[in-house]
């Protein structure tokens, strides 16, 4: 009897456990499957409404790192920089020193921005803003003393704008990134009139922003690629006196302060004869007043 208590009493736990372990797994089986439908549905729903979030604060993703060199070692990014120079110099003869100096200009693919040209009583001068690549501007520079008899001043400045360049790099990428999100929504998503238009307005915006960076970033690479000379040539002359001051004699400030004279007569007349009704009024006035004061004193 008691063995066979026991007996029944281990088939009874053994069926128990069997079917708690199937009904396990087929839970475990159904949950991904509601879940993924679950965050499909809600994705699906929010994305729309996540965009104006996105786009008052825009993500900022770390750049990727560079592609490893072909030996091995990382590559370096190479620096964006803007160099600027000016230089004052003196030369034997200006108009020799610029030919020659048009001429290197063209030689290394440079360009003459602007020329203004001055004459003195000590010497003529030429200032010249020169745009060159940025690997000819120490060959220009050393090209200078050739031409000149002395340097009196010799400056050259630069500018690193790598961070800058990375930077408007980095949101050109981010704002592309939200306006074909928003593309994608006008063409596939959005069905509401004001879900059109609200996505049209957001894409004519992004768009903008992106064209103001695109310029900027222009600019940059303009100022990269093309440094800045501004050279200063000069040549003294000899001082050449431009003779004496012409000096009035006496008798000929005399006659203009006699014609002055008649002039200032002309115009009191003139002026006498224009305000003639004020004349008239003002007497009118002064023999009223003293007719009234008359009467007053014959009383």
């Amino acid at each position: 009897m008691l063995i066979r208590t026991l007996l029944s009493t281990i088939i009874a736990v053994f069926l128990f456990a069997c079917g708690n372990e199937g009904s396990m797994a087929k839970y475990d089986s159904s949950a991904p499957s509601s879940i993924s439908v679950e965050s499909s549905a809600g994705d699906e729903m929010d994305d729309y409404a996540s965009m104006e979030e996105f786009e008052m604060e825009p993500p900022r993703t770390a750049e990727p790192p560079p592609p490893p060199a072909p030996d091995g070692q990382p590559q370096v990014r190479q620096q964006k920089v803007i160099y600027t120079a000016s230089a004052r110099a003196q030369v034997e003869n200006l108009d020799t020193a610029l030919a020659r100096v048009t001429r290197l200009i063209s030689q290394n693919g440079g360009f003459l921005s602007s020329q203004h040209r001055s004459n003195s009583t000590y010497e003529h001068a030429a200032q010249l803003t020169i745009r060159l690549p940025a690997g000819k501007l120490e060959g220009t520079l050393a090209f200078l003393p050739q031409i000149s008899n002395q340097i009196d001043y010799q400056n050259l400045d630069s500018r690193d704008v790598t961070a800058q360049w990375l930077d408007l790099e980095t949101r050109l990428q981010t704002k592309r990134d939200v306006r074909d999100r928003y593309i994608d929504i006008l063409r596939n998503r959005a069905q509401k009139v004001e879900d059109i238009l609200n996505a049209e307005d957001k894409i004519r915006v992004i768009t903008e922003e992106i064209e103001s960076k695109e310029g900027q970033l222009r600019y940059l690479r303009d100022q990269v690629s093309l440094s800045t000379l501004t050279l200063e040539l000069y040549e003294t002359v000899e001082y050449r006196n431009t003779g004496e001051t012409y000096t009035r004699s006496f008798g000929s400030k005399l006659v203009a302060s006699l014609a002055y004279g008649w002039e200032l007569v002309q115009d009191l007349i003139l002026g006498t004869l224009a305000i003639w009704p004020l004349l008239i009024l003002g007497f009118l006035g002064v023999w009223l007043f003293r007719r009234w004061r008359g009467k007053r004193a014959g009383k």
